[in-house]
């Protein structure tokens, strides 16, 4: 930890290839964040440059109160949320019509396009058998991408109750999962 407040002071006192070292020890943590989040590994590494650009502009404001690590999760997980919402409103708004041929065109091959919607239907049945409130919260959380928070005000409970609840019904589709095998 005394290297990196070294980078740190070093980064801020005009040193900036010291940010080299910041970046090598945190990128693999940021692209886990990135991709968790996009679910593609371009955008995620997109996304991985865009965090540390970020950092690197705000590093002035790091006061030190938290980790460094902890500061930059926070700020590849709001950026990557940003994108996420960005990039789903713009294929919400579109038509139809304004798909391009590459845009209903995959790289995967048939085998993945099988497997993956045997792996979707496992999970619309292992879903339907979870019983409320656990498939409200997982569809909530899962499908319509709501928030903890979010999930909490629509429902009427605490944060720590979603997060109890998602925790419980991933134990009991993970069973269910295993029985059907």
């Amino acid at each position: 930890m005394l290297e990196e407040a070294e980078w740190i002071s070093a980064v801020l006192s005009g040193q900036h290839q010291a940010f080299g070292h910041l970046v090598e020890r945190y990128q693999g943590m940021v692209y886990r964040v990135c991709i968790k989040i996009t679910g593609e590994a371009e955008s995620a590494k997109d996304m991985a440059q865009e965090v540390f650009i970020k950092a690197y502009k705000a590093l002035p404001s790091f006061r030190g109160q938290s980790s460094f690590s902890t500061w930059l999760y926070r700020i590849a997980y709001r950026t990557c949320l940003d994108w996420k919402r960005a990039n789903d409103r713009e294929w919400r708004h579109r038509s139809t019509a304004d798909y391009t041929e590459n845009d209903w065109v995959t790289s995967q091959t048939p085998e993945q396009v099988l497997l993956r919607k045997e792996a979707s239907e496992e999970l619309g049945e292992n879903l339907n058998h979870l019983t409320e409130p656990y498939r409200s919260v997982v569809q909530m959380y899962y499908f319509q991408r709501h928030s903890y928070q979010e999930i909490a005000e629509q429902k009427g409970i605490s944060v720590k109750t979603v997060e109890s609840q998602l925790y419980r019904a991933r134990q009991m589709m993970r069973k269910n999962g295993e029985e059907w095998r």
